[in-house]
């Protein structure tokens, strides 16, 4: 929690004193993400995900770069085939849990951004982007009526190739693909598939 806290504070900062710099744009980003799981998400709830939504904001301190957040959740499932007998630590005691097996994990990141664009305002712009930050990881099983959860944070980076492209004046459609890389003792990764809008004020 502090190094989200410091995270933020360095960023507002950061765009303070980009403010009083320059008169810039500002973009509002809302995003449909389907999101392929890789390594070890992938091993533990392996389909492709088409449940997510992503939003962020972006200050444009000059033609050329933007300065933002983002955050959104993205939703992972896996229906294991058949009767599973898992064996759980409850209170200490080993108890074996049997049943039908359903596998979740869910992702909100939480990623201060800077986004590179190739081009000036008024066409199509692709870009390239990272996002530095964490990620909050809850990874549960269902066993019939009972659940063994995991949930933790995780430091990650987040690198990004997008494009945007013109529809009206000061919107946007938005195409970009995203990987997700968390670091920790069971690190969460994926490629997000962005699909959206941006309004620019």
């Amino acid at each position: 929690m502090r190094f989200i806290k410091t995270l933020f504070i360095l960023f507002a900062l950061l765009l303070n004193v980009q403010l009083l710099k320059a008169q810039g744009t500002s973009q509002f980003q809302v995003n449909y993400t389907p999101s392929l799981p890789l390594g070890d998400v992938a091993d533990y709830t392996g389909d492709f995900s088409f449940r997510g939504i992503n939003i962020a904001y972006e200050y444009h301190v000059s033609e050329y770069l933007g300065l933002g957040i983002t955050t959104g959740i993205n939703t992972y499932y896996e229906d294991i085939q058949g009767v599973e007998n898992v064996k759980v630590n409850i209170d200490g005691k080993i108890v074996t849990l049997s049943g039908k097996r359903y596998n979740y994990t869910n992702s909100v990141p939480i990623l201060a951004t800077a986004n590179y664009y190739l081009s000036p305002e008024g066409q199509l712009r692709p870009y390239v982007g990272l996002g530095i930050g964490g990620y909050y990881v809850m990874k549960w099983t269902e066993i019939g009526q009972y659940q063994v959860r995991d949930n933790g944070f995780q430091f990650g980076l987040a690198p990004r190739v997008g494009v945007l492209q013109p529809l009206a004046y000061g919107l946007d459609l938005h195409l970009a693909a995203q990987y997700n890389a968390g670091f920790g003792e069971d690190p969460f990764s994926s490629v997000d598939f962005m699909v959206g809008f941006a309004w620019k004020f």
